[in-house]
């Protein structure tokens, strides 16, 4: 008994050095991420209607407006949403984008998880994770920016999961993405 906890002990201390070695250098650039407001007139009534469909709808006044992915942009939610587009190349970055309302967000972070998943519901890419992101409005949009070259080509459906100051998890509704 004694003998094979030891050997337990000695391959997860080796799969952990492995993995604090090799995790750099598989994952490639980190992705950049912030939050944009979306201001009444801005945005407007064009993000009514995207991304969240009725049986991922929530049903509380927290909710996922819309979730998106877009050529990155430099501008307001209202550049990003005209932007916004399913199919991109392998040499150019992709922004995922996510329109959380709810009350008592402005001024407070939140932490943002993207995950990818192949056709058959497999993780493609490893989870990318950004921590401490400032929301400047109770209606905020989020992104996670990947660089070039951060995804294969092929079709993918992707979710964003964002957890705010209070311990609240909102998931956007699976969007679909092709990289060609």
């Amino acid at each position: 008994m004694r003998r094979w906890m030891v050997i337990s002990v000695v391959t997860q201390a080796t799969l952990l050095v492995w993995l604090m070695a090799a995790a750099p250098s598989v994952a490639g650039p980190a992705p950049t991420a912030g939050a944009r407001p979306a201001m009444g007139s801005e945005t407007g009534g064009a993000i009514r209607g995207q991304g969240a469909t009725a049986d991922a709808a929530p049903t509380s006044f927290q909710e996922i407006t819309a979730s998106f992915t877009a050529a990155p942009t430099s501008g307001g939610l209202g550049d990003a949403l005209e932007a916004s587009r399913a199919t991109f190349s392998t040499t150019e970055p992709i922004e995922f984008d996510a329109v959380l309302n709810e009350s008592g967000l402005a001024g407070t972070t939140a932490n943002l998880q993207l995950f990818v998943f192949d056709p058959k519901g497999r993780l493609a890419v490893g989870g990318f994770f950004v921590n401490g992101i400032v929301a400047p409005s109770n209606r905020t949009g989020f992104f996670i920016q990947l660089s070039a070259g951060s995804l294969p080509a092929g079709r993918f459906t992707w979710l964003m999961v964002i957890f705010d100051a209070f311990g609240n998890a909102f998931v956007t509704p699976f969007q679909a993405l092709h990289v060609q």
